[in-house]
């Protein structure tokens, strides 16, 4: 029998995404024997302490960036750069200190470019491949892949969080390249939380669920914008915070704001609710293929990523969306009829196979 592997889990903090889409890679390493450490900061650290409770889990700052009002994201984001390689340095030094103390067999990344270690098999989740821009932003282009290709390279794995097959895949030219930073790579298969949730039923139904996510200051500002044209619809809405770090649970007139929810109370929630209003981060995405549901999305100002799959959906007839600036709710509750919504989930995934293959030793450095 295998010795009892470590696995040490590492999810940005930027947003929960990469937080919640690491649930089912946690949920089957501690189902399958492996001893399971996190390390986290931020809304990551609060959301997976409250959904593992029993599992160690070890503060771990990183460099969080603040989105700009206006859509100077990328000059915003090219200026922290110097913060963002000084703290990283600092976060990979203090990824030593975890791996030798803890004697970690196995670090999984999900997108952090630090945390990867000589001393144990590194394994890094992203489905970013090729950065989205455009504009002027286009001439570093070749750059930035570069950047992203020479710190990938130094991990043993590259897992891919979704169809390797090209017409059914979520993420398009995100990650579906000619050529990948190393040989050592896998699709997995869309990673998301509810993938083995059981699916209670419900027996209320709700107009519009909205569910906030992403760096602020803009998650509060499409929070403030929506709560407004909501309350003056009448339509029967709840507005999901994204904040596990707090505990309310309000309601005022037709709006219910709620702070946090667990994943089974936050299935419920998406089952029950005939529209989402949410940003298309790559995570949600996911979340909303588990149960094939209509979306209307609202991409981050000058998030040049959450467009492009904004527009995929539209494009595929999946999903209306609409840019923040120019946002009307009625409107977009109209024009969304035409929409089919995202298709639920039908194919297997793959994570299970690559986690087995971890845990029963069978691995190598095939860069």
């Amino acid at each position: 029998m295998p010795a009892r592997k470590t696995v040490l889990i590492t999810p940005l903090n930027w947003g929960l995404g990469h937080a919640t889409r690491m649930v089912p890679i946690i949920e089957y390493l501690l189902n399958n024997n492996a001893n399971v450490l996190i390390a986290a900061d931020k809304r990551p650290y609060d959301f997976l302490k409250q959904r593992f409770p029993e599992t160690e889990i070890i503060r771990f700052p990183g460099f969080e960036p603040r989105y700009p009002h206006s859509s100077m994201m990328a000059v915003r984001l090219s200026a922290s750069f110097p913060a963002f390689w000084r703290q990283s340095h600092q976060a990979h030094k203090v990824l030593q200190e975890i791996v030798k103390e803890k004697q970690v067999d196995i670090i999984v990344s999900d997108n952090r470019y630090e945390c990867y270690s000589k001393h144990t098999y590194s394994i890094f989740i992203t489905h970013q491949l090729q950065v989205q821009t455009k504009g002027f932003q286009k001439l570093f282009q070749p750059f930035i892949t570069r950047l992203i290709y020479r710190y990938i390279k130094k991990y043993d794995e590259l897992w891919i969080p979704d169809y390797e097959d090209t017409d059914e895949n979520l993420s398009g030219k995100l990650s579906h390249v000619k050529q990948f930073p190393i040989r050592n790579y896998h699709f997995t298969g869309p990673l998301s939380r509810f993938k083995t949730i059981s699916k209670k039923p419900f027996n209320e139904t709700i107009d519009i669920l909205v569910i906030l996510s992403g760096p602020e200051p803009q998650r509060s500002i499409l929070e403030e914008l929506i709560s407004k044209q909501a309350l003056k619809t009448g339509l029967k809405t709840t507005i999901l915070q994204s904040k596990p770090e707090v505990n309310t649970d309000i309601q005022k007139e037709n709006i219910r704001i709620i702070s946090h929810a667990d994943d089974t109370q936050m299935a419920v929630l998406i089952q029950s609710a005939s529209m989402i209003i949410s940003r298309p981060g790559y995570s949600t995405i996911m979340d909303l293929h588990v149960f094939g549901k209509k979306a209307i999305f609202i991409p981050t100002p000058g998030q040049t990523e959450q467009e492009y799959l904004a527009k995929k959906m539209k494009a595929l007839g999946y999903c209306y969306f609409e840019k923040q600036k120019s946002f009307e709710l009625n409107k977009a509750l109209l024009v969304s009829e035409k929409y089919t919504g995202i298709p639920k989930t039908t194919s297997q995934h793959q994570i299970e196979s690559l986690i087995d293959r971890l845990l029963s030793g069978n691995i190598g450095n095939n860069n």
